[in-house]
């Protein structure tokens, strides 16, 4: 009998600490939404959301064009506080792969940065096979 107690006792410890191990992990993201993106020239971004994890930054939005148009985009980079960050992947489109708009105009994606600081006032820069461009980017109150 005494070892179905024991037993039990090392079992809610177990479920106790790894309820406690997600808690942390999930306390550790942080998404922030209305940003806003200033317009661009070559290729269009509007930024959803943010969420701020502690191995990286992903921007959440969409790339708006003209249906059956296409583009190719080289990198994004974000300027804040006074340094760059690249960034390294993205869902939805390729790196120096051109991609075409659909019938809606829209591709949604996802882009992965290197951890950055809050992002209430950045510059991206966005450069794509027709020309880069500079937008503003900042934290709707």
């Amino acid at each position: 009998m005494a070892s179905k107690s024991s037993n039990k006792r090392v079992w809610i410890f177990v479920l106790s600490i790894a309820f406690l191990v997600i808690a942390v992990f999930a306390a550790q993201a942080r998404t922030e939404r209305n940003y806003r993106l200033s317009a661009a020239k070559h290729l269009t971004l509007t930024v959803d959301s943010i969420s701020y994890r502690s191995s990286l930054t992903r921007v959440y939005g969409k790339f708006v064009g003209i249906p059956h148009t296409s583009q190719k985009l080289h990198g994004i980079t974000i300027e804040c506080k006074g340094k760059k960050y690249e960034a390294n992947d993205i869902d939805g489109v390729d790196f120096d792969r051109w991609f075409q708009w659909e019938d809606d105009g829209l591709i949604p994606v996802e882009i992965d940065f290197p951890r950055t600081p809050s992002l209430h006032n950045a510059v991206m820069v966005i450069s794509t096979e027709k020309g880069v461009d500079r937008c503003s980017l900042e934290k709707i109150k």
